[in-house]
Formats: structure tokens, C-alpha cells, sequence
């Protein structure tokens, strides 16, 4: 049952309860806008009729706190339902990383079905307004089961607390299962040689190409030496470690200054920017519409394996939980791909050198 308690002469209703898994009590603090005890009394009756509701996570606007005359239960919109999930993923340690995603996830859900639709009004016709704004927009695949992911893990948060009594459905799309997309030397080389694209795109995009870095994890990255240290908090669930040479820390370091201050510029999603730039730059070469920024991760263990390094080796720097998924690049006939980075082979086997046509371009912009 509430209680009563007595705040700076005024009463409220005190409803306290342990969530479950929790030992952590929880409490919530009703305004009853009297200083009479009497008529706190009675509108602390209100509250116990509804207390199990408020247990659950319900919200009600009662009568004395606003011109209704009976107590009306508040629509909980997609805008406060996201921001109570991403509060309490914050509190039980979710990691950065994957707290960001969900925030994308939802960011897109938001702009695609509104701000202000009760979270209880989504159904499945929202879902698949959703999917379909995500494609248009230039999304695979497999980023839209990401956010699917994100939508229907924060539905059933508020289904398990008892907001919602049922959830829209969530399925998520196939994705056939491909050999890795790589980008060639001579695709590179295209991009490298594009007049119109401004150098500091060109010496990013070699950035990830040669450290094999997922799209954000410059973000939380740092340089020490000759190696690029990437925490826990990334996607591969375990901290590591990528050495460079001089040049590709000199141009990490003009990333990580790009990324906190931009610059001067106005971009609200820096790395977005540069998947859709890379993404564009590729369409203006002509190069396969199937190739995008993730490619170039891919490209960085192609290479590596063409290199020799040995798999185990290439585990690490890519940050795979397991050697298993590695494989899907030794898998690949590397005889055959070998043959579209020339840079790295010749007639004698293979070489470890940069493209020959950009050296002299990455050294005068360093």
C-alpha cells in the first residue's frame, strides 16, 4: 500500500516496490497538493487503486493535478518510453558501444513514425513503414535487422514490465550468406584519383583500409606508439590492439580531431557521413553498387591473408570473438583474389607496399 509523506508542508504519496531480478527498491513520490492531512487521506485512496499499475511502470494524471475530473492514464509516447529503456540499459552497464546503436536504431524509429505515437498505438503496419524507410534510405539488410533488434528488445522491456500486452511482430530479413565484398586495388586507386573528392576523405578511407576498424570504433579509439588501441566497449567484446606505421597514425590522429570537433562543421553524425560519402564516391566511379564503407574492413583482411599473415594473427587484428568467423576470408579462393591487389603481389610472390600511385599524395598532405 502507499503511504504518506510529508515534503516542505505539503503531502505526498509514497509508492515503493522492488522490481524484479532488483534489490534495489524503487520509489515513486505522488504530489497530493494539500497541506490537509484529512484530504490527503482521501486522495491517498485514489493512488492504492491504481498502485499496482504504477508498480508495472504505469503513469496516471489524477484529478487534483489537472482540470479531468477522474483519474486518466498518460499515454506513454515512443520519445519517453525510449528515454526510460536507454536510462535504464545505462544503469545496468549495457555497454557504450551498444548503447549508441540502440540509440540510432530508435533515432531512425522516431523519424520514420513520430515523436508523439503512444508507445501502446505501434503495430505491425508501423513496423513495415519502418523496414521500408530504412531501405530507402540505403540501408542492408543486415544494419535493419540491427535496428530491428534494437526496437523489439526496447518492446519487450515494456511487455515484461507490464506496460504493454502485447508487441508488434519484429521478424527479422533474410540475408543470404555471401563471400566477403572487397575493394580492388584498382577500385581504390579510382577513388584515390577522383579530383573532386577532397584529400582528407581520400587519407580516411586509407585509414580503414589498412587498420580494418569497424565504421565507429575511432570513436573510442586511442594511439599509443605505433598501435591503435580499441577498448572493450567495441563490438568484438574484447580490447585489441592494430600496429601501424607512422603515416596511418599521423592520419588517425586528423580523424579523431575531425570526429571531436569537425572541423568547425555542422555534421551531426560524423560517421555516418563518411559511410554515405564513401558510398557516393563509389557510385561516381562506377564502381559495384553491392560495395560500401564496411567493405573496406573486409578489404583489410583480404589483404592481410594475401600478405600471408597467418589466420589466428588476422583474428586478432580484426577483433573476431573466434577464429570461425575469420575463416570466411580464407575460405575464399585467395589465388584468384590475389590477383585484384597487384600492389601486394608479383612475379616473385608477395610485397607489403601501398598503393604505388598514392605515396606521393598521402606524403604531401601529411
Amino acid at each position: 500500500m502507499a503511504t504518506l509523506k510529508k515534503r516542505r508542508g505539503k503531502w505526498y504519496a509514497r509508492v515503493q516496490w522492488y522490481k524484479q531480478g532488483s534489490m534495489n527498491q524503487t520509489e515513486r513520490q505522488i504530489p497530493l497538493r494539500t497541506e490537509s492531512k484529512v484530504t490527503a487521506r482521501e486522495r491517498l485512496m485514489t493512488i492504492n487503486k491504481v498502485e499496482k499499475d504504477i508498480k508495472s511502470g504505469m503513469n496516471f494524471t489524477f484529478p487534483w493535478l489537472s482540470d479531468s475530473l477522474s483519474t486518466v492514464i498518460k499515454q506513454l509516447t515512443i520519445v519517453d518510453a525510449a528515454k526510460k529503456w536507454l536510462d535504464e540499459r545505462k544503469r545496468e552497464s549495457i555497454k557504450e558501444n551498444t548503447i549508441l546503436t540502440n540509440m540510432y536504431g530508435i533515432k531512425y524509429f522516431i523519424d520514420c513514425v513520430g515523436d508523439n505515437k503512444p508507445l501502446r498505438n505501434i503495430n505491425n503496419n508501423h513496423i513495415y513503414i519502418f523496414v521500408h524507410y530504412l531501405q530507402e534510405i540505403g540501408h542492408c539488410n543486415t544494419t535493419i535487422n540491427i535496428h530491428l533488434r534494437t526496437i523489439k528488445t526496447m518492446f519487450n522491456h515494456f511487455k515484461k514490465i507490464g506496460i504493454l500486452s502485447e508487441i508488434p511482430v519484429l521478424d527479422q530479413l533474410s540475408v543470404s550468406k555471401k563471400e566477403p565484398i572487397y575493394v580492388t586495388d584498382e577500385e581504390f586507386q579510382k577513388v584515390w584519383d577522383l579530383s573532386s573528392l577532397d584529400t582528407f576523405y581520400k587519407r580516411v578511407f586509407l585509414l580503414y583500409r589498412e587498420t580494418g576498424m569497424r565504421l565507429r570504433e575511432p570513436m573510442i579509439a586511442s594511439l599509443n606508439g605505433t598501435w591503435i588501441d580499441i577498448p572493450l566497449e567495441a563490438k568484438s567484446n574484447s580490447a585489441r590492439s592494430i600496429e601501424i606505421e607512422e603515416s596511418i597514425g599521423k592520419m588517425f590522429i586528423e580523424l579523431k580531431e575531425w570526429l571531436e570537433n569537425g572541423y568547425g562543421s555542422s555534421i551531426k553524425d560524423p560517421c555516418a557521413h563518411l559511410s554515405k560519402r564513401f558510398k557516393k564516391v563509389l557510385n561516381s566511379c562506377g564502381v559495384d553498387d553491392s560495395k560500401h564503407f564496411h567493405s573496406l574492413r573486409h578489404t583489410f583482411a583480404v589483404r592481410r591473408l594475401i600478405q600471408g599473415v597467418p589466420i589466428y594473427d588476422v583474428k586478432l587484428m580484426m577483433g573476431h570473438a573466434s577464429v570461425t568467423t575469420t575463416e570466411v576470408y580464407s575460405n575464399m579462393n585467395l589465388r584468384r583474389v590475389s590477383q585484384d591487389f597487384p600492389s601486394l603481389v608479383d612475379k616473385k610472390g608477395i610485397k607489403d607496399t601501398h598503393l604505388k600511385d598514392t605515396t606521393p599524395l598521402m606524403s604531401s598532405h601529411l
